[in-house]
C-alpha cells in the first residue's frame, strides 16, 4: 500500500507481480479531522494489498483523480450527522466518474459504539450523500470511530461531553479488514 501514486514498474517491484498477472488498482480516498478515518482507510489499503491489489490511500485534500483506477472506496468521519464537507465536495466533483467505476463507501463515527442498534441511523448519514450526488455505491461499510478529546476543538469537546460520548479508540480493525475482504469481490477486485 502506498500513500500517493506508483508507476507500473514501481507497483510491480513493490507488490511482486509478474508479467501477465492482473492486479486491480484501487483508490481509497477519505476525509478526517482527528485521524480516525485515516486509520481505517490505511487498514483498508493494507487489506487490499494483502489481497494482491494495488491500493492508493489519499485524503480528499490531495484531490485524487478516480478515473485512473479500477475501483474506488470513499470514506468519511461524521460530524453532526454529516460526512465531512471535503469528502462531500470530492464525491460531487467526481460523481460522473464514480457512477462508472465500481465504488463503495464507508462511514466512521461514535454512534455505533454508544448504541450498536443504530445501524440504520448511521447508514442514513451516507444516504444523504447518495441522494445528492447520484453515486450508488455497491456496498457501504459502517465502522466505529474514536474520541480522543485533545484532538477536538473546545466546542466539539463540550458537545461530546454533553452527549456523554465515551472516550477511547473504538475502531475495530479486524472488522474493517473483514469488510474489505468481503467488498473486494463485489467491486471486481482480486480474491
Amino acid at each position: 500500500m502506498t500513500k500517493g501514486l506508483l508507476t507500473p514498474q514501481d507497483r510491480d517491484n513493490e507488490f511482486g507481480t509478474t508479467m501477465g498477472e492482473i492486479v486491480s488498482r484501487v483508490l481509497v480516498v477519505y476525509g478526517t479531522k482527528t485521524g480516525s478515518t485515516s486509520g481505517i482507510a490505511d487498514q483498508i489499503g493494507t487489506t487490499l494489498t494483502e489481497m494482491r491489489d494495488t491500493a492508493t490511500v489519499l485524503s480528499t485534500t490531495d484531490s485524487p483523480d478516480p478515473a485512473t483506477y479500477d475501483a474506488v472506496i470513499v470514506g468519511s468521519g461524521v460530524r453532526a450527522g454529516n460526512w465531512h464537507g471535503s469528502v462531500k465536495k470530492w464525491v460531487q466533483a467526481n460523481a460522473e466518474t464514480l457512477q462508472t467505476v465500481p465504488t463503495a463507501f464507508f462511514t466512521v463515527g461514535l454512534t455505533l459504539q454508544t448504541d450498536p442498534d443504530k445501524t440504520d441511523e448511521v447508514r442514513a448519514y451516507t444516504d444523504t450523500l447518495i441522494m445528492e450526488t447520484g453515486v450508488q455505491p455497491m456496498d457501504i461499510g459502517l465502522f466505529k470511530g474514536m474520541n480522543d478529546p485533545k484532538l477536538f476543538s473546545m466546542p466539539e469537546r463540550l458537545i461530546l461531553k454533553a452527549l456523554k460520548a465515551p472516550q477511547g479508540d473504538f475502531r475495530e480493525m479486524d472488522v474493517v479488514a473483514s469488510w474489505t475482504r468481503s467488498v473486494g469481490p463485489v467491486l471486481g477486485l482480486s480474491k
